[in-house]
């Protein structure tokens, strides 16, 4: 009978407070790791979802003005702009960007990131003035008022210590959105990010 009330009142060992300690110290950890690596991959895909966001406004103001408008990519800002268009008995053609571009809206990298562009007829990435001809040191990429663009990809690299990594849109030239999530296409940590591209 004695032993009986023994069982019922006794306590936890040290050695059961010991693990259960442990294994909460060890989830804790776990969640801060993960919390951690989310914060890294929002601050490298924040730069991708404000280009994607600036074409698709861009997209939206062709079709709804019903005139053309460009967003210049450059190897590190970008920025919507008006499209001036003037048309000859060859057709429409685009007036040099620099001497009105109207800026609408622009933004520029934080340091130690990016941009690389690969035309429609581009095997590779590469830095926004080698896609081009011309010289420009920024890419146009035209949305037209029939609401069809030019179906690029662009490459955001971040060089930035504790948030190396990449982020690939592929754009649609329908919707000039991207064709996969920027959460599929985002690589973090990369050692030798130049071997990627």
């Amino acid at each position: 009978m004695k032993k009986a009330i023994y069982l019922r009142h006794r306590g936890f060992t040290l050695i059961e407070i010991m693990l259960t300690f442990c294994i909460l110290i060890l989830v804790i950890g776990i969640g801060a790791l993960s919390l951690g690596a989310q914060s890294s991959k929002k601050k490298v895909v924040e730069p991708a979802i404000e280009l994607t966001s600036l074409a698709r406004r861009g997209m939206t103001m062709a079709i709804t003005n019903r005139r053309p408008y460009v967003l210049a990519i450059g190897e590190n800002t970008v920025a919507l702009q008006n499209a001036n268009v003037r048309s000859n008995s060859f057709g429409s053609f685009f007036d040099d960007f620099a001497d009105n571009p109207g800026v609408i809206q622009s933004f520029e990298l934080p340091e130690g990131m990016r941009f690389l562009v690969r035309g429609w007829e581009d095997k590779f990435f590469r830095m926004p003035e080698e896609v081009r001809d011309d010289g420009e040191e920024t890419y146009f990429w035209v949305f037209e008022s029939s609401g069809i663009c030019e179906p690029i990809g662009v490459k955001l690299i971040s060089d930035v210590e504790g948030l190396e990594g990449m982020v690939t849109m592929n754009f649609n030239p329908l919707t000039a959105q991207t064709q996969e999530p920027l959460s599929k296409t985002t690589v973090l940590g990369v050692d030798n990010i130049d071997e990627l591209e």
